[in-house]
């Protein structure tokens, strides 16, 4: 079957693809960006480096952009570039969100393709244990909830991080997958990249009194793996 990957840099998304490429033929890679930080169906932060994603494994990129929230615009522009993809299936990275899985099926039935979620409902621990232990190198580009604070922006999730974050009480076990919005993240590194995501500048936003911030980054590079 052919598939296309809803793909914005985070951890969920790139877990998903490659699920994807175990499964299927993946004949491209949609990258969604929007101007709208109020979006509830997607991830915003540094969305523009998919592009690296999608030239690391050789895949062709769509890119399509929205201009508001709304979600009527936001399914509008899935449909029409679910149509332009020519898959038999769209591939996303939901976890446990009934809203945004309701609304990507709602667009794949509009654009008469089937919607599949391979992460739909793992247990949280089990999928943060999966990911990290198979070598994603994930970095949090934005925190907006207690217990993520700023000196987790541009550091690197690992399983003793997510630990100290669920002994200390103030992160729930549903919270460490960041699907609630609690944090956003990028990955870097993966077990099936040709080649690495090196950031080579950034810089962090941090509003004191809301106590949340976002990682952007500036300049990215691809870099050659060392070999194993």
């Amino acid at each position: 079957m052919k598939v296309s990957c809803l793909v914005s840099g985070g951890k969920d998304s790139v877990f998903a693809l490659w699920c994807a490429l175990h499964q299927y033929e993946v004949i491209s890679i949609i990258n969604i960006e929007t101007d709208d930080s109020d979006s509830l169906l997607f991830h915003i932060p540094n969305t523009q480096y998919v592009s690296l994603i999608a030239e690391i494994l050789n895949i062709p990129l769509l890119n399509a952009k929205t201009r508001s929230s709304d979600v009527n615009e936001e399914i509008s522009v899935l449909v029409q570039t679910f149509k332009e993809s020519g898959a038999e299936a769209i591939i996303t990275g939901g976890i446990r969100s009934e809203f945004q899985r309701y609304k990507f099926n709602i667009a794949a039935q509009k654009a008469n393709i089937k919607c599949f979620n391979p992460l739909w409902r793992l247990d949280p621990s089990t999928l943060m244990s999966e990911l990290l232990t198979s070598h994603f190198y994930v970095i949090l580009v934005s925190v907006s909830a207690m217990g993520f604070g700023k000196d987790l922006l541009g550091a690197k999730l690992t399983l003793k991080k997510l630990n100290e974050l669920t002994k200390s009480g103030k992160v729930s076990e549903l919270a460490i997958t960041g699907e609630g919005g609690e944090y956003e993240s990028f990955v870097l590194d993966a077990p099936f990249f040709h080649s690495k995501i090196a950031v080579k500048e950034a810089q962090i936003h941090w509003d004191e009194y809301r106590e949340e911030g976002r990682y952007e980054i500036l300049k990215a590079v691809l870099e050659p793996k060392r070999p194993v």
